[in-house]
């Protein structure tokens, strides 16, 4: 049987690019056991896991309080503070981004060598610009690819600690298919993603929308798989100077900027993705002062 749970939004701690709230939550069944807390789909994605495991296309976040599964006729609606923009600024021109918990097979084990995806239990993902009106956005599965990479400086099953965090606000290009990872090992993998944390992008384009509010994520009543989500997320524009993805450039980006200076691939400090912090990046931060990206 099916439950609803509405649950009332929660202040605003401060902008980010992650949903903020959890408007409407209905568990439907045969989801996995345990993994029924809606709440997990708030925040960031999952960068490290159960036993201090770095989530990687190999190791998707797996904890009770990581993921949740929406069981066959299960729907979870969620809210952003800020609105999502149809943002031709982003990159690829995809605006959101959700996380689920795929991952793929390990043809080399413990290589690190892509095989076939498992865990990509799809889903349908509409959004909505007002909470009430809903478009389908079509061919866009809510857990699918990509795998969540949360690391640019582990390996496909390393422990903590790791010191380069993937950019969850970039998404990979979409000329990049699942076909083309297959077969490829772990360096050849970190170099198709790019500095991107994954995910499966969507373009707010496709649903004739300038900006959304919330997003539905739901599944068919007689579906044989669940779908899990981790995180939906706000895709930020190319060349934001919002390195601490607070939603407004200022001092704390200046900062981060001056404290990475000279470093080789420092993560959203690299703010014109060259692969050095230096001037460039400086002069970015002074150009977009007080936006709010």
């Amino acid at each position: 049987m099916l439950h609803t749970l509405l649950i009332i939004a929660l202040p605003m701690l401060g902008a980010d690019p992650w949903a903020d709230s959890v408007v409407e939550w209905s568990a439907g069944t045969g989801g996995s056991p345990g993994y029924d807390d809606p709440t997990s789909a708030l925040g960031e994605p999952t960068r490290i896991t159960v036993d201090n495991e770095l989530v990687t296309p190999f190791v998707p976040a797996w904890g009770v309080d990581e993921i949740v599964s929406l069981g066959a006729g299960g729907s979870l609606v969620l809210r952003f503070d800020e609105p999502v923009l149809d943002d031709p600024g982003n990159p690829h021109g995809i605006d959101l981004l959700l996380f689920g918990n795929a991952g793929f097979t390990d043809m080399a084990y413990p290589g690190g060598v892509a095989g076939g995806l498992f865990g990509s239990d799809g889903g349908l993902v509409e959004v909505s610009s007002d909470g009430e009106t809903w478009i389908e956005l079509q061919g866009c599965p809510a857990d699918g690819a990509w795998p969540t990479l949360g690391w640019l400086d582990g390996g496909p099953y390393d422990q903590v600690p790791a010191l380069q965090p993937s950019d969850c606000t970039w998404p990979l290009s979409p000329d990049v298919l699942v076909d083309d990872i297959i077969g490829h090992d772990w360096n050849t993998l970190l170099d198709l993603y790019d500095g991107s944390g994954g995910g499966t992008g969507i373009d707010l384009a496709d649903a004739g929308l300038e900006s959304i509010c919330c997003i539905r994520i739901s599944n068919a009543h007689d579906a044989f798989f669940s779908p899990e989500l981790d995180a939906a997320v706000d895709v930020s524009p190319i060349e934001s100077a919002d390195v601490n993805l607070d939603r407004v450039v200022n001092v704390i980006d200046l900062l981060a900027v001056i404290s990475s200076w000279g470093s080789i691939d420092a993560g959203r400090e690299d703010i014109d993705r060259d692969g050095l912090i230096a001037v460039p990046d400086l002069l970015l931060v002074i150009a977009q002062w007080g936006d709010t990206p």
